[in-house]
């Protein structure tokens, strides 16, 4: 520029003068840009360090985190690349499956471990009701070894004082129209409920086929939790979800309430069965 101020002529200085210019406010921007990168840089290595101080006090979730990070630093010493592929892909499905219960929602899938779930769920101490809807679709629905473990969990919870509400929806093979109660095949396990102290209605499946998203097995844990089961043609769980999320909640309670206007009490079947008489 001092050679230029000399030597050169005014229009050549003020050429150079607007080039100098252009440098000065390009590293200026490129050293603003450097610094938003850094800054960048610095607010994720602090996210990352609040995970660890925000799991620290839950010291069961805080032991499985190490567990998991410990792993992690052991897999990315492997060499092979095809095993980091496949791991990288069953990570990701483990991810999604913790994103999952970080909402709210356990999936059991073909297996009948979620009764474990269920069971200490009714036995809260601060379960004050629990309304199931059993949509019964064989005639061995809940009668194996661990349905009957779990009905026994229902009567304890309801000699313990909660309200039991539930509603069964039955074929017309198991309830026929022209019959007051339903058939020997499912009617002693629905006596069997009623003379345990549970409020027990009976609803025909063709009385609700003009009704959508009512037919389903649900479980409602008072304003927790709901529960829907999945089962195969021999009454078999194929799948069991459990959701704490509160709209999801809500949604269950007012299908409820819609198919409850279709349900007849058990109890007033069997007055007007031994009314006929």
């Amino acid at each position: 520029m001092a050679l230029v101020g000399v030597f050169a002529p005014p229009e050549a200085q003020v050429a150079v003068l607007g080039a100098f210019v252009s440098i000065l406010g390009g590293l200026f921007l490129a050293y603003m840009g450097q610094e938003a990168e850094r800054e960048r840089r610095r607010v994720e290595q602090l996210e990352r360090l609040t995970v660890p101080l925000t799991l620290a006090p839950e010291h069961d979730l805080f032991e499985q985190y190490l567990a998991v990070c410990q792993a992690l630093t052991e897999l990315a010493s492997q060499d092979d690349p095809i095993l980091k592929e496949f791991a990288g892909l069953k990570l990701a499905s483990l991810a999604e499956q913790v994103r999952g219960l970080a909402g709210g929602v356990i999936e059991f899938s073909a297996t009948e471990t979620w009764r474990t779930v269920y069971e200490k769920l009714l036995k809260s101490a601060d379960l004050r009701e629990y309304r199931s809807v059993a949509w019964v679709r064989a005639k061995g629905y809940w009668q194996d070894q661990p349905g009957r473990q779990s009905m026994a969990a229902n009567f304890e919870a309801a000699h313990r004082g909660v309200l039991i509400e539930r509603v069964v929806i039955l074929r017309d093979d198991l309830w026929p129209k022209n019959d007051l109660l339903p058939t020997d095949e499912i009617r002693p396990w629905i006596e069997e409920q009623h003379n345990h102290g549970l409020w027990v209605a009976l609803v025909r499946e063709s009385d609700l086929e003009s009704e959508s998203g009512v037919l389903a097995d649900v479980g409602l844990y008072g304003d927790r939790a709901v529960g829907i089961q999945d089962l195969d043609e021999r009454a078999r769980t194929v799948r069991f979800t459990l959701s704490f999320d509160r709209q999801t909640v809500r949604l269950a309670r007012d299908r409820w309430d819609r198919l409850y206007l279709f349900a007849t009490p058990y109890r007033t079947l069997l007055d007007r069965s031994e009314g006929g008489r």
